[in-house]
């Protein structure tokens, strides 16, 4: 079922430069087509929120009949973006090998334009649209965080932007907080009077080293990958300062407080069975969501798949989107797969049938709404 006016838009907005708070020149592109098929555009500010220049692109065409629907995206990518050649071979697209594919998550916007334009085109009376296409999603969110939802009308969202083949749902998506201890041991001279010193480095890496971490449950998670001095360069002074820094990802928020409470208080005894001391932070980033699978808008996808022979999966995913921010603001939100794998890296993906297919559950979403 080749759509060659999908692939043509997604292999031209894939060859567009971008990276996350340098999305104005796609964002120019995604208006310009946005307008064309009859949207009205508000843009904001939420680049100046993370040191980008430019902000979300919210795209509104009203209703013929009662009702709304809103779609999302992100416009930029991870970096190694940059010169993306995109192959196809065997209904497969691929990069060239040398830089990520954005499939991630360029495959949701194109298959939002594209469901739009079937819809339009059906000669139909539609409901409302909204269409947001965010910046700074994979820096951190940013877009999200800093997105006015009072602009919208729609309090529900289908958030494109999902791994896994045609007919998974996300449901769920772990909340994500950031952990960090310094250790403050004390200086001495290394040649001299190591003995006098109390080496923090040391002491971080035996933190790390007796710390549970990695996957620690089906839906829980931590990683340590941060590890230097603020003020011990020399290689002759036995390091006084060192800091130790990660994340935990759970579905669960009673979870990550448990996690929290574990890695203070494992921090917290080597620290002083060492003589030295430590001082903790944390940094929510983004909170878990959970959305029943009964409920009406994810009702709406599966009876929409059904229709076009494919079975639905609902499950929770790994890793933070767009829905993470705007379900803890009050929009309900689900994640809908487009077909695409091994995002973030050169080996990223995308099945071209699966893509095709989510520009035709676009349509059918805003015709059931309808």
């Amino acid at each position: 079922m080749k759509n060659q006016r999908m692939l043509d838009e997604l292999t031209e907005l894939m060859r567009i430069d971008v990276s996350s708070g340098q999305e104005t020149e796609i964002a120019e592109h995604l208006v310009k087509k946005l307008e064309q098929m009859g949207f009205a555009i508000t843009r904001d500010e939420a680049g100046a929120t993370f040191g980008g220049v430019c902000g979300n692109i919210l795209a509104v065409r009203e209703g013929e009949r009662d009702g709304v629907v809103c779609f999302c995206s992100h416009m930029d990518r991870v970096p190694g973006g940059i010169g993306i050649k995109p192959v196809e071979e065997d209904g497969i697209l691929r990069s060239s090998g040398d830089t990520i594919l954005a499939a991630d998550d360029l495959s949701g916007v194109a298959a939002i334009l594209e469901g739009v334009r079937q819809a339009i085109e059906s000669g139909k009376a539609l409901p409302k649209l909204e269409i947001l296409f965010t910046v700074g999603e994979e820096a951190g969110l940013y877009g999200a965080k800093a997105f006015d939802v009072s602009l919208l009308t729609s309090k529900t969202m289908y958030v494109l932007d999902s791994p896994g083949r045609i007919g998974r749902i996300v449901n769920g998506a772990p909340g994500r907080a950031l952990l960090e201890a310094q250790v403050f041991g004390k200086a001495a001279h290394a040649g001299n009077e190591p003995e006098k010193g109390i080496d923090a480095a040391k002491i971080m890496a035996e933190m790390l080293a007796t710390m549970e971490t990695g996957r620690l449950d089906e839906n829980t998670t931590s990683n340590f990958s941060h590890l230097w001095s603020k003020t011990c360069e020399a290689m002759n002074v036995v390091c006084d300062h060192a800091i130790l820094r990660g994340e935990m990802r759970s579905r669960s928020g009673e979870k990550l407080d448990r996690y929290e409470a574990y890695f203070q208080s494992h921090c917290r005894e080597i620290a002083e069975k060492r003589g030295a001391r430590v001082e903790f932070k944390r940094e929510n980033t983004f909170l878990p969501f959970f959305i029943p699978e009964d409920s009406e808008m994810i009702q709406i996808v599966t009876e929409s798949l059904k229709e076009m022979g494919i079975e639905p999966q609902i499950n929770g995913g790994g890793g933070g989107m767009d829905g993470n921010i705007f379900n803890q603001k009050g929009i309900t939100c689900v994640g809908i797969a487009t077909g695409y794998f091994k995002n973030h890296s050169t080996e990223e993906y995308l099945y071209l049938d699966d893509f095709y297919h989510a520009g035709e559950l676009v349509a059918r979403i805003i015709g059931r709404i309808a």
